[in-house]
């Protein structure tokens, strides 16, 4: 049988811990909560942050590209091309090649500028390696055929103020990709002369490291890496060098988004124009599409941030150490008080029953005596009055 002492004790360890215990847990999701909506918020400043500045490096390009289409050198030049002026064409073609040469020397993201002709030839084309620090014109026997470049064939079907912006790819030489690899976007816009004539394109080649190598220094940030991937979420930078340009137009390995995180978020992510923030079971992700022109509705690719979970949520496990600490120092606290007032509650119970006992074999002379001021000192005081008339009708007995 229970003693009520026992569940006294149970009743007031329950009565202690259980408040503790739902306000931990309280504690616990709303701090989880605040946690990963920090994470989250972070996340989206780096992305947003990043993301701007990767735009911003193609912020000029269209405008360069512009400039070059309206310059008095490449109206002559169109003019020439008509006409078939061999004089106007040399001298018009130098003073292009050194415009292009000192935007390519001034701007230093541009590998290649070129004016190809209305047959897919390179007329004239300037190239910069960044990496060296020089320029130089080609001369015209290293000019190649790129009538069957799909660059060249989008942008000759663009009305005059119209350009074409590719994708980013390995750029490729005489049909082969270059080695080392040069990742490279490229802003073509046509020529048209003497009315609606076309004579033409001007193709810029950027330099895609300009803005990939941004992607590949913010992954130094702690508790957060960065990826960016093409339209299709083939890796073009991310940690894992090994997993870039997967795709089969450029290394074919398949290095792709899939293969860090599951294929259903990056469903999610490359069918949304806008900021995406989801949660695996270990990361919060948040991506965002990038554009390489104000504008554009096609994004160029997709800007994707990781967090681990174990790094935003690192509060927790101190939160959890100290809870354990205090629910352990908690619950010795409330077995004691439980003890000590269980003890003080059924003493006087446990002295009445033991008086009972010793009345109910005869003993009648041991007074039954309690100062507890309450309902028990009353009924030790009704015992006493029952011993009084028990002795008193054994005496007169």
């Amino acid at each position: 049988m229970k003693s009520i002492r026992s569940r006294i004790e149970r009743t007031l360890i329950a009565a202690a811990l259980i408040p503790i215990a739902l306000i931990a847990l309280y504690v616990y999701l709303s701090t989880h909560q605040t946690l990963t909506n920090s994470g989250i918020e972070s996340s989206n400043r780096q992305v947003e942050l990043l993301a701007s500045s990767v735009e911003g490096t193609l912020a000029h390009v269209p405008g360069d590209l512009f400039y070059l289409r309206d310059s008095n050198s490449m109206h002559h030049y169109g003019r020439a091309l008509v006409i078939n002026d061999a004089k106007a064409k040399e001298e018009y073609g130098r003073s292009i090649a050194r415009d292009f040469l000192s935007i390519a020397k001034n701007r230093r993201i541009y590998n290649q500028i070129r004016f190809i002709g209305a047959d897919g030839k390179e007329l004239i084309r300037v190239e910069h390696n960044e990496k060296e620090g020089s320029s130089r014109i080609l001369q015209s026997e290293l000019l190649q055929d790129k009538s069957q470049s799909i660059h060249f064939n989008n942008t000759a079907k663009l009305n005059f103020g119209d350009y074409y912006i590719s994708p980013i790819d390995l750029n490729r030489e005489a049909g082969e990709i270059e080695k080392p690899i040069r990742p490279t976007i490229r802003f073509a816009t046509p020529i048209f002369a003497v009315g609606e004539r076309f004579v033409g394109e001007i193709i810029l080649n950027v330099d895609a490291d300009a803005f990939l190598s941004m992607v590949r220094n913010a992954n130094n940030t702690k508790g957060l890496s960065f990826a960016l991937s093409d339209v299709d979420g083939y890796l073009m930078e991310n940690q894992n060098p090994a997993l870039n340009w997967g795709s089969s137009l450029n290394l074919a390995h398949g290095g792709n988004l899939k293969q860090l995180i599951s294929a259903n978020v990056v469903q999610q992510i490359t069918e949304s124009q806008n900021f995406t923030t989801l949660e695996s079971d270990d990361k919060l992700i948040t991506a965002r599409p990038l554009f390489a022109s104000t504008g554009q509705q096609q994004p160029m690719g997709y800007l994707v941030a990781f967090a681990e979970k174990s790094t935003v949520l690192k509060l927790l496990d101190h939160f959890l150490i100290a809870f354990a600490i205090f629910f352990g120092l908690a619950v010795i606290t409330a077995v004691i008080i439980a003890r000590v007032l269980s003890s003080t509650m059924t003493a006087p119970l446990i002295y009445l029953t033991q008086a009972a006992d010793r009345l109910s074999k005869g003993d009648m002379n041991a007074e039954i005596q309690i100062n507890s001021g309450d309902e028990i000192q009353s009924l030790a005081e009704a015992f006493e009055r029952l011993r009084e008339s028990v002795k008193l009708l054994m005496k007169l007995g």
